[in-house]
């Protein structure tokens, strides 16, 4: 099936729902929604998690966010639904898990599912309220549909990183703003000033480049990080730098929004696509920022899953903390919510509303079809296809091998602790689980196969690069 003509054909013949009666007097709330790539758990100055200090950086200082997290909810467990990018971008534009979607790599092929543009996030919000316009700028990394399809009246088109990884020798280049955040940011300020003008509600995606590799940061905030003292995680002057620039860039769309009235009745959320790049060589073994967690981008262990995650806006109390497990792709139903409560996204979609828990100080559960969570890689980093989380538990499994490591969250968020040998009874039970999960939805078998450069050079029909 060739999903971008079929979503043409199909935008072109799509119903027009009206706004329900009554609606119109009341003006419906805005969203921003502000995605950082590759920005690891801890990577902000403010806690994640109260009860554990290396929840923030040791050495990276991010003000405008500590900020958010004042004015809004952090959810402690904030999930990415994959460890790498493509995949989880997905998730978030259509509502299902990667192994639905049969996107669980960046060069995904015809076999995807669940990939019909008119279904997308941007539609389903014009059909909620035919009021909103919408935008995405910036990184979009999903190669069969584009933002114009998905009902994005705005956007840079199917960007990739190659576009926030512009060499210095590039005549478009900026040398005070190598990761164009000051560009998107301008991008996105003069959208919210025009629609709010026009009285237009508006839902807005800023999808940064920062902190991808190749990390670059303006002069004057590297300046500043070659004059503080290193800690102990985190000691990169040049990230670091990177990281506050993509802060400063968060800065500035808050007081945009304060200075044009609307800051009460804008939702405002922001997390990443997946965990910490590990490194700047990217094929390179792990390092030690993501301690406490685990590994990092391309693995299923937290440090490549768990992400900050934070939701400000109206109804939400300020400074609050939520231990509720949340994913990427509880925000469809939960934009859905927002600005038209009740309405229900498609039923093959996986997330739930998060808005329950956000109206009541961080408390309740989320109803989702499934109790659980499905990290899933079709090509393995060292052979942990697939992660299943359930409660507090979470099991990895080694398809190659078949090995099954069990853990208790709740007493290990570092996973260094294998407890599979003490339980087998819950590991086979969840494994069995995670199976009839993955036969369900007609996901990818695994290819456990370390990458490095020279697979990857040699992959011609499937390229698993990473994202």
């Amino acid at each position: 099936m060739n999903i971008r003509k079929n979503g043409i054909a199909m935008v072109a013949v799509a119903v027009f729902i009206t706004v329900p009666i009554g609606m119109a007097a009341q003006q419906p709330p805005n969203i921003v929604f502000l995605y950082a790539d590759d920005q690891g758990w801890n990577a902000l100055s403010s806690q994640m998690d109260p009860d554990i200090p290396g929840s923030k950086s040791d050495f990276f200082q991010t003000p405008n966010l500590d900020r958010l997290c004042k004015e809004g909810m952090r959810f402690t467990q904030g999930y990415a639904p994959a460890p790498l990018c493509t995949p989880s971008r997905n998730s978030v534009q259509f509502g299902v898990t990667p192994a639905k979607a049969r996107v669980t790599i960046i060069n995904f092929d015809e076999s995807r599912q669940f990939g019909n543009p008119e279904q997308a996030l941007g539609n389903l919000i014009k059909r909620a309220d035919s009021r909103y316009v919408t935008a995405h700028f910036g990184k979009w990394h999903i190669h069969d549909v584009s933002p114009a399809e998905c009902g994005y009246d705005f956007s840079d088109g199917e960007t990739t990183n190659v576009e926030g990884n512009r060499k210095p020798n590039d005549d478009l280049n900026d040398p005070t703003d190598p990761k164009r955040v000051k560009e998107l940011t301008a991008r996105a300020i003069d959208f919210i000033r025009t629609q709010n003008n026009a009285g237009n509600p508006f839902y807005l995606q800023v999808s940064h480049y920062a902190d991808h590799a190749v990390f670059r940061s303006s002069p004057e905030m590297r300046a500043k990080y070659d004059k503080l003292k290193p800690g102990k995680i985190h000691a990169d002057a040049n990230f670091a730098a990177m990281n506050e620039d993509l802060d400063l860039g968060v800065g500035a769309i808050l007081d945009e929004l304060v200075r044009q009235g609307i800051a009460d009745n804008t939702y405002v959320v922001y997390t990443s696509d997946n965990g910490w790049q590990l490194d700047k060589e990217r094929f390179a073994v792990p390092e030690n920022k993501s301690r406490p967690l685990r590994y990092g981008k391309n693995y299923v262990y937290e440090g490549g899953i768990r992400v900050p995650f934070i939701v400000s806006g109206p109804g939400i109390e300020p400074g609050s903390v939520s231990r509720v497990p949340v994913i990427g792709y509880d925000l469809m139903p939960t934009f859905l919510d927002m600005i038209a409560p009740g309405t229900k996204p498609p039923a093959y979609t996986e997330g739930g509303s998060m808005l329950p828990i956000l109206k009541n100080e961080g408390k309740g559960i989320i109803k989702r079809p499934d109790d659980f969570f499905v990290f899933h890689r079709s090509v393995a980093k060292r052979g942990d296809g697939t992660a299943f989380r359930e409660g507090s538990y979470k099991i990895i499994v080694y398809w190659e091998t078949q090995r099954i490591l069990l853990f208790d969250l709740s007493k290990d968020i570092g996973e260094q602790d294998d407890i599979s040998s003490q339980h087998p009874e819950l590991t086979q039970k969840m494994f069995k689980k995670a199976q009839k999960y993955l036969e369900r939805v007609n996901a990818e078998k695994v290819i456990a196969r370390k990458i490095t450069h020279k697979s990857a050079r040699h992959r011609k029909r499937k390229r698993f690069f990473d994202c």
